[in-house]
């Protein structure tokens, strides 16, 4: 039995036998002579990657850009003068939003305001290392778990309240129903 790998039935590959014949073809032809338009090479001149054409030729990739970081031509960037970049603002909100996390974890007593606070500061961390838009998405679920934590603690304390108020007015109506 033979296989695919038998140096017997092996097919393909290598040089042309001689005399030609076989293969894909002459390799293609290279430039012409200097100063003459020949026939070979790989095609007219000005067709190929812009910029690589005879000389004046329209074509070509233009003035290199401005240097990294600054503004394009034409478009409006940068903070021009007097208006303060956006980070301060984005950790102001998360210092904010950091003590609200911490008055709704002191008066609440749930863990949501502790999950709040850590979410703050991470936002002020991503603030100060310049990446605006982590910072923004930490200081939205900072927001959602303080305010989630504050809805919870104002729930519980309702239904504490009137928990407490039920057992006082149930002692009061004990105390006052079994005395003669």
């Amino acid at each position: 039995m033979t296989s695919a790998h038998d140096p017997r039935h092996a097919q393909g590959g290598g040089y042309a036998p001689p005399g030609g014949g076989g293969g894909y073809g002459p390799p293609p032809g290279g430039y012409g002579p200097p100063g003459a338009s020949g026939p070979g090479g790989y095609g007219p001149p000005g067709y190929g990657p812009p910029g690589y054409g005879p000389p004046g030729a329209p074509g070509g990739y233009g003035p290199p850009g401005p240097p990294y970081g600054a503004p394009l031509p034409g478009y409006p960037g940068g903070y021009g003068p007097g208006a303060p970049p956006p980070v301060p603002t984005v950790k102001k909100q998360a210092q904010t939003w950091l003590i609200i996390g911490g008055i709704s974890f002191m008066t609440c007593g749930c863990l949501f305001g502790v999950i709040g606070i850590v979410f703050c500061y991470m936002a002020m961390q991503a603030a100060d290392a310049g990446n605006l838009a982590d910072a923004e998405n930490k200081l939205k679920w900072g927001k959602i778990t303080t305010l989630v934590g504050f809805g919870i603690g104002v729930v519980l304390s309702v239904v504490a309240l009137i928990n407490l108020s039920a057992v006082m007015g149930s002692l009061l109506a004990g105390m006052s129903g079994g005395a003669p």
